[in-house]
């Protein structure tokens, strides 16, 4: 029997992100699951540029507070006395609320929405909107807390930015060491596409996507939870400041 490697359901997790936020954002009002720095800059924008009511703001509300909320259970249990098991509890919880937001989004076959900020529509469906939304939202909420502490280096599932960036900054071009660059173009292209992916789907209905994402998360639960992994954690660390050194002049 070949070995789980952890990677490779990492490397799924990348698809299952560009497939949902495509799916949120292109049809359940303008909103991401998991990218809250596009929901800040959105919600900053409709505050800032004239467009304000709460009706709006709730709906990037309605994505910021579940994943704030599936975030602090996911750093509590990884945090906590079982932090040891958080892989094996942490990912199927995400993959429930991943199904679950599905499922509902199978049985309503809500319409699309394609302004940004906005749950209204003339089949009444906000609520049911919101809630998809905010599943989706918690489940993301999880995931990205538990690549905090269970990441693999240069392996990006959603925020690219610093990705792209050590792709070229520390390429053998820069004169760099392109330390995991394979992983780090894998990571990029599989993003951009499953949210090809996605936004291809979409033409079967807004559950299209979703349903995607959860066949691709219900393969790979497996090895994320019981994969090999052959990485250090992924971790930001800050420069602390020591005492000088004694030999120094």
């Amino acid at each position: 029997m070949p070995t789980l490697e952890y990677k490779a359901g990492v490397f799924a997790l990348t698809a299952i992100c560009g497939l949902v936020d495509v799916a949120c954002f292109l049809a359940l009002g303008g909103v991401f699951a998991e990218l809250m720095t596009g929901n800040l800059l959105l919600m900053g924008i409709t505050i800032g540029g004239g467009a304000f009511t709460w009706a709006r703001v709730a709906v990037y509300l309605s994505a910021i507070v579940p994943f704030c909320v599936g975030a602090l259970i996911a750093g509590i249990m990884a945090n906590g006395k079982y932090r040891f098991a958080v892989r094996v509890i942490g990912y199927p919880v995400e993959f429930a609320a991943v199904l679950l937001a599905t499922i509902l989004a199978v049985i309503l076959n809500p319409t699309k929405l394609i302004l940004a900020g906005q749950f209204q529509a003339a089949d009444g469906y906000v609520w049911q909107r919101m809630t998809i939304v905010g599943l989706l939202a918690f489940g993301m909420g999880i995931h990205n807390a538990l690549m905090r502490k269970h990441g693999v280096p240069d392996i990006a599932t959603n925020v690219l930015t610093l990705t792209l960036t050590g792709l070229f900054s520390e390429s053998h071009l820069a004169g760099g060491p392109a330390t995991h660059w394979k992983r780090r173009l894998g990571s990029i292209l599989i993003f951009v596409g499953g949210a090809i992916a996605g936004a291809w789907l979409l033409q079967f209905g807004v559950a299209a996507p979703l349903i995607a994402a959860t066949a691709i998360f219900a393969v790979a639960l497996l090895p994320l939870m019981k994969g090999r992994s052959k990485d250090a954690p992924a971790t930001t660390t800050a420069f602390v400041p020591g005492p000088p050194d004694a030999r120094a002049p």
